[in-house]
């Protein structure tokens, strides 16, 4: 299992990893659920609807992980050259320049790891919540009490 990695300044807390958090439970756990999978899959089988590769040279290097619920949700990931992925930023996207800002912003992130690999550091998908849930659908059981 490659390990997820998430952007964390020395000044402050990590973005992505806040952004998340403060999401609506039902969304969380959707997006979630697609970060565990991240970690599970790799790299050449991400593939629409859930993760886009971006294609134009500069940006070559992000991935972006998709998720919908009331709102659309994305993160910047990159792939590291040793198997992990990085998660960048995190956005609510209501418009086209709002993944425009995300990407320029992650090229900045980007930049700064360069002289500080330090602030990558290891993001604990909350799995237990993932499993339990996988384990309810195949059971037949949505996880509620009669």
């Amino acid at each position: 299992m490659d390990r997820i990695k998430i952007y964390k300044p020395p000044d402050g807390p990590a973005q992505a990893a806040e952004f998340i958090e403060g999401l609506e439970p039902k969304l969380r756990d959707k997006l979630i659920r697609q970060i565990f999978y991240l970690s599970q899959t790799p790299l050449p089988e991400l593939k629409e609807p859930h993760y886009k590769h971006f294609s134009i040279e500069k940006y070559q290097s992000f991935y972006e992980l998709r998720e919908k619920g009331r709102v659309v949700v994305r993160v910047i990931f990159t792939p590291c050259p040793n198997g992990d992925y990085l998660l960048l930023h995190a956005f609510v996207k209501r418009q086209k320049r709002d993944t425009e800002k995300a990407l320029e912003h992650s090229l900045r992130l980007l930049a700064s790891l360069w002289d500080h690999p330090e602030y990558a550091v290891e993001y604990i998908v909350p799995i237990a919540k993932v499993a339990t849930e996988g384990d309810e659908k195949r059971n037949g059981n949505s996880g509620r009490s009669e």
